[in-house]
């Protein structure tokens, strides 16, 4: 039911800064959002694309591009820089994520972490205004650690 109705107000959100800003509401745009909104936390256009191509949903690459654009725009996205290849991009929520990224395979594992998001939170710096935060750790996965153990003994 929560889920229901965040997804709702975003909806209603992205719908209030179409019409403040004059833009069209399209249903491709909304199509768009809807489908980012069944998409993990974090996601990559190609992802996107993808998951519309699936859903036999054709639209241009420069659409759901700009369509991305307007949401960070609207405060509904922003993007992520995570594994210093590909841009990633992630819904904006109270809870920011920690990612664990596996320096062998590439894999990115997005945790909650409550503590440092509220220790983060709370923390203030001179001279600066932080707006969010993201985390990187990086590492090894377990699958990544097992084929290594494995290599090693054979």
């Amino acid at each position: 039911m929560t889920e229901q109705f965040s997804n709702n107000a975003i909806i209603k959100k992205f719908t209030h800064y179409l019409e403040e800003g004059a833009f069209r509401k399209t249903p491709e745009r909304f199509a768009i959002l809807d489908k980012i909104l069944s998409l993990p936390h974090t996601f990559t256009i190609e992802q996107l694309n993808g998951e519309l191509e699936n859903d036999a949903y054709h639209v241009s690459r420069a659409t759901v591009y700009n369509t991305v654009e307007l949401l960070i725009k609207a405060g509904i996205l922003r993007k992520l820089f995570l594994d210093g290849v590909q841009m990633k991009y992630e819904r904006i929520s109270n809870v920011s994520y920690t990612y664990l990224m596996c320096t062998s395979c590439g894999k990115c594992k997005e945790v909650k972490d409550y503590e440092l998001s509220a220790y983060m939170n709370a923390r203030t710096y001179t001279a600066f205004h932080t707006s969010h935060f993201s985390m990187c750790v990086y590492g090894i996965c377990n699958n990544c650690a097992r084929k290594q153990k494995k290599r090693k003994r054979t």
